[in-house]
């Protein structure tokens, strides 16, 4: 008895409707384009999915915000600029958390390159600076040449 179960199994789906019966004639004209077994569809959408998505952020607006010669009030930005400093703060800039430059005082921009000068206490200020040429270590400085005050104000001795 199992052994005839095994040897049914191992037929052809049209045989085993020819052994019970369940095969007319009308079916024979189909022949073996008919199957018991059904067609297997993608279980998973083929599209990308949300993740997907990189490349397609907005730019970021970087570079010289204020060009030589430009009047700029305090806390103007003057430079945004990203990792690694091309150009340094000078004269009456400060430097933001982002490395933005951003003027102290009013007064117009002007750009120079001066040779830089790294703290002592770092590694590149111990070793690597003192090996490099005047030329290797020339940076571009942002500064600000304050407005000269008008005499608006009045010294106590003048009242």
């Amino acid at each position: 008895m199992l052994v005839n179960g095994c040897l049914r199994l191992l037929k052809t789906p049209l045989q085993i409707l020819e052994n019970t019966g369940l095969w007319s004639s009308s079916l024979q004209h189909v022949g073996p384009a008919l199957s018991l077994f059904g067609v297997r569809w993608a279980s998973k959408k083929a599209s990308g999915g949300k993740r997907n998505t990189g490349g397609n952020s907005p730019g970021k607006r970087l570079g010289i915000k204020k060009m030589n010669g430009a009047y700029v009030q305090p806390g103007m930005i003057l430079v945004r600029q990203k990792m690694a400093f091309r150009w340094y703060p000078g004269n009456f800039v400060t430097k933001g958390r982002d490395r933005t430059l951003s003027a102290q005082v009013a007064g117009t921009v002007y750009y120079t390159h001066e040779r830089w000068n790294p703290k002592p206490s770092t590694v590149f200020g111990k070793s690597i600076a003192p090996t490099l040429s005047d030329e290797e270590m020339t940076r571009t400085f942002v500064n600000i040449r304050p407005e000269p005050e008008l005499g608006l104000f009045k010294l106590k001795e003048q009242v």
